[in-house]
């Protein structure tokens, strides 16, 4: 079985109050935990790829379990 996890990355998230809050700061470290907890269920990485701009951009990552 495989899974198709995706991460928003955003750079504006960690400047603080020095931008308007559109963003998903309080959200940062969340898919990292949610991530950790498939390894720990015998999860195991098979793919990764990273795609965007200076901005921001995505991160994509297949996991699969027997």
């Amino acid at each position: 079985m495989q899974k198709l996890l995706t991460i928003y990355i955003d750079r504006h998230s960690y400047f603080g109050k020095k931008f308007a809050r559109g963003h998903y700061a309080d959200k940062h470290g969340f898919v990292e935990e949610h991530l950790e907890d498939y390894l720990k269920d015998g999860w195991k990485i098979s793919s990764h790829f990273g795609f965007g701009q200076q901005e921001g951009g995505w991160i994509t990552v297949v996991i699969e379990k027997d």
